[in-house]
């Protein structure tokens, strides 16, 4: 078993959060790298002078962390608390109050909020507590001298070793819980795009549908943005047949296809939209009704000599459009019926035309 496998393997206890005592073994093994420096740094003079604490540290530590390994999450945050209080309190005295030990309350303080599942209340009144041990502390230790010889150059490098070790427990601790955090909230805002997504697509065309197109027209109409916008009401001529010959998955095949041909031949800046059943919408922002006129004639012939390929058969359909040109004087269901209008009257004069 590796070190990885070793020290994300799962507590015995059902239902504990796994993330937790994870956190608290990483915790433990920064803490006593930590302190084996601080003793080396030290020197001999520490664990002659002071070895029921050193080895008590070490011991203490070895055994919660094997401890991890059976009790809940609860009973492990409270241990691994205790365990830095210890190590606060019983190794101040002995290095100084220059070495920096008075840092592991901050450990202490953001494993609480991050790793602690208790209410806000009690979390509070927990980190008054801390406050108040904190303010104790610095009355009582402040200029408080090494017990052992320790030069100005070995205090200063337990110094570093300590803020070192609280800085980068802090870090581990921040990132492992904002990561969890983070990525799910990515994931749930990648989900609700996903909805959005699927609320305004048309599933079989893959176009934008009804509803997404009236949300679009208002939001160019009202926007102020634009100073010109064509509409055009397009239906497949003849589509029943198609259904009625070739069969409904073959219709849908042409309506697929039809709406291929109608990303791949209007400008980037159009709006298509499947309206209902085989008619569509198209709007074109910033663009008078000439120069739609021009694309839908093209668009028309296109779809006109690119037939649609359905288990070995060819099928031709044509598209009979209806053009208006948006007056900013009027509302938008005006263009659009008036759309539809010219739409029903190319249909009955002969159908496959652009009317405007």
């Amino acid at each position: 078993m590796g070190l990885y496998s070793f020290i994300t393997k799962d507590v015995v206890a059902e239902n504990e959060s796994k993330r937790v005592i994870v956190v608290l073994r990483v915790l433990y093994l920064i803490m006593q790298v930590v302190f084996l420096l601080q003793v080396i740094v030290a020197g001999p003079d520490l664990i002659k002078g002071f070895p029921v604490r050193v080895l008590g540290l070490v011991l203490m530590n070895a055994g919660f962390f094997a401890y991890t390994y059976f009790c809940r999450t609860r009973p492990a945050l409270v241990l691994f608390i205790s365990y830095i209080f210890m190590w606060i309190f019983w190794m101040m005295p002995v290095m100084g109050w220059r070495a920096g030990f008075q840092n592991g309350f901050i450990i202490v303080l953001v494993l609480v909020f991050f790793a602690g599942h208790s209410a806000l209340f009690e979390k509070l009144a927990i980190c008054g507590a801390i406050l108040a041990i904190r303010i104790f502390s610095t009355i009582y230790f402040t200029g408080v001298e090494p017990r052992v010889p320790l030069s100005d150059v070995c205090s200063t490098i337990i110094q570093i070793v300590n803020i070192t070790g609280v800085y980068i427990a802090i870090v581990f601790i921040s990132y492992t819980f904002s990561k969890t955090e983070n990525d799910a909230e990515i994931k749930l805002m990648k989900y609700n795009d996903k909805l959005k997504l699927e609320a305004n697509t048309d599933q079989l065309t893959g176009l934008f549908n009804r509803r997404r197109a009236l949300e679009y027209l208002e939001s160019i109409t009202t926007g102020g943005e634009v100073s010109a916008i064509s509409i055009a009401m397009g239906d497949i001529d003849f589509f029943k047949k198609v259904n009625d010959t070739y069969g409904h998955d073959a219709g849908d095949e042409v309506l697929k296809n039809v709406a291929q041909i109608m990303r791949d031949s209007s400008r980037s800046t159009s709006f298509i939209s499947r309206w209902g059943g085989e008619e569509f919408l198209i709007v074109f922002p910033e663009c008078n009704g000439d120069h739609a006129f021009i694309a839908l004639e093209r668009l028309r012939r296109t779809i006109q000599n690119q037939a649609t390929t359905v288990g070995g058969q060819e099928i031709s359909v044509t598209m009979t459009f209806g053009l208006a040109e948006y007056d900013f004087n009027k509302d938008i269901d005006s263009a659009i019926k008036e759309a539809d209008e010219k739409l029903y009257q190319g249909k009955t004069s002969g159908r496959n035309r652009v009317v405007y």
